[in-house]
C-alpha cells in the first residue's frame, strides 16, 4: 500500500464511525441531569407541600427518572462495547504506537468507565430518597 493511500485510510478510520468526543462525556452528561432533576424536583416539592410533606409521590418520580437514567447510560454502554468490540483479557490495553486504532481503543476504555462511573453516581444521587420519610 502506498504511503498516501495509509495516511488517507487513518484519516477515515480516525474519523469514521465509533468513539467520539460526545460519545466520551454522554454518560457524565446524564447523569448530570439526573442530579440537577432530582435535587431540584425535591427542592421544588418539599418548598411547595411544607417540611412535614411525606415524600412518597416524589420517591414515585425520582425512581421513575433513576431508571431511565440507568437505562440511557445502559443503551450508551452497549453501544460503545460494540464498537469497541474488544476483549477484557486480551493486549487491548497496550498503547504504545499511536496509532489510530490505539486511540480509538484508548477512548472506547476511557468511555466504558465513565458509564461505569455515572452509573454508580445515578445510584448513589436515588439512594437518599429511598432513607428518607418526609421533608425534614
Amino acid at each position: 500500500m502506498s504511503t498516501p493511500q495509509r495516511a488517507h485510510d487513518e484519516v477515515e478510520r480516525e474519523t469514521g464511525h465509533g468513539t467520539d468526543l460526545w460519545t466520551v462525556i454522554a454518560s457524565p452528561i446524564i447523569w448530570s441531569v439526573h442530579f440537577l432533576f432530582c435535587y431540584v424536583y425535591g427542592a421544588v416539592y418539599c418548598e411547595k407541600l411544607g417540611r412535614d410533606a411525606p415524600l412518597a409521590d416524589a420517591r414515585i418520580v425520582i425512581i421513575i427518572a433513576t431508571v431511565v437514567a440507568l437505562a440511557a447510560i445502559g443503551l450508551s454502554t452497549w453501544r460503545l462495547w460494540r464498537v469497541r468490540a474488544r476483549s477484557v483479557t486480551d493486549n487491548d490495553f497496550e498503547f504504545e504506537h499511536n496509532t489510530p486504532e490505539e486511540r480509538h481503543r484508548f477512548l472506547s476504555h476511557v468511555a466504558l468507565m465513565l458509564c461505569v462511573l455515572s452509573a454508580v453516581a445515578v445510584l448513589y444521587v436515588a439512594i437518599p430518597m429511598l432513607y428518607l420519610a418526609n421533608c425534614r
